[in-house]
């Protein structure tokens, strides 16, 4: 697993990106925050587990019908979205209003490069 110092540059590199980004948060696979960096005050911890159920709950899926495991997820909510990447060894979430779905790609392809390193 890349370093938390590394992992922190990348995503704090990433809210400079993509302005519209009101929330970054990487964890473990079992849902232990390894950073989290939100503009308005989130429990990071109870997001992370919700997410690590949801690759999990989406990887029983995939498997179950023959597609595999889980690696992306874009979660479009009422007031805003997610983005969810897994790797072999991280979990990276950004959260983002209304106003960042012009930038869901954007955010998508970048967390997919971070959780490379």
């Amino acid at each position: 697993m890349a370093d938390k110092k590394d992992i922190e540059k990348k995503l704090s590199e990433l809210f400079d990106i993509v302005p519209e980004t009101e929330g970054l948060i990487a964890s473990d696979l079992e849902g232990k925050v390894i950073v989290g960096q939100t503009i308005t005050d989130m429990d990071h911890s109870a997001i992370a587990k919700t997410c690590v159920t949801i690759i999990k709950d989406s990887g029983n899926m995939g498997n179950n019908i023959g597609k595999g495991a889980f690696k992306t997820a874009t979660i479009e909510l009422e007031s805003g979205y997610a983005v969810i990447v897994k790797s072999d060894a991280i979990v990276l979430i950004a959260l983002a209003g209304l106003d960042g779905k012009a930038s869901l790609s954007l955010l998508k392809r970048n967390l997919i490069s971070i959780s490379k390193i």
